[in-house]
């Protein structure tokens, strides 16, 4: 129990991804980007998948390139590291908590009404579009793109 009177029970359960990208783990999500310990563990999850779905899909075309050169898995792309992490790892690790942690943030007045003080972080829709933003440049930075802005002509 914390301080807050809130339980601080991570989850443990670990989901396996594709073989190419890491599995990810509902701890690490709640305990990194402090997603409230109070959501039910079935809507973790699935808003995590949807995350790790919507990230390979993103990173499709940049996978079949790492393929096509001989990687077998995302660590093997470049040996890397910060803090020991792998640094392509560590960035699909936060393009997929980041967009996790939006949606759930997004969705958070329809899980639980609270007083608003106390919920108005979990719930600001400026908060779910900082995280939405820090994924975005988290899976920019995976293409190897290192502008925040990319201009096409159409």
């Amino acid at each position: 129990m914390s301080f807050t009177g809130k339980s601080e029970t991570y989850l443990e359960t670990t989901l396996e991804n594709n073989g190419f990208f890491p599995d990810l783990s509902l701890g690490d999500l709640q305990r990194l980007y402090r997603v409230p310990t109070e959501y039910h563990q079935e809507k973790v999850e699935h808003h995590l998948r949807l995350a790790m779905l919507d990230v390979n899909d993103d990173l499709c075309e940049q996978q079949t390139a790492w393929q096509s050169e001989g990687h077998a898995t995302l660590a093997a792309v470049s040996d890397k590291t910060i803090g020991g992490n792998n640094i392509l790892e560590e960035q699909y690790r936060r393009a997929v908590f980041c967009k996790t942690t939006a949606t759930l943030f997004q969705e958070f007045a329809t899980i639980n009404r609270r007083e608003v003080g106390e919920n108005q972080a979990k719930e600001s829709e400026s908060t779910a579009q900082q995280y939405q933003a820090q994924a975005d440049r988290a899976l920019r930075s995976l293409r190897g793109v290192t502008t925040n802005i990319t201009v096409e002509l159409l």
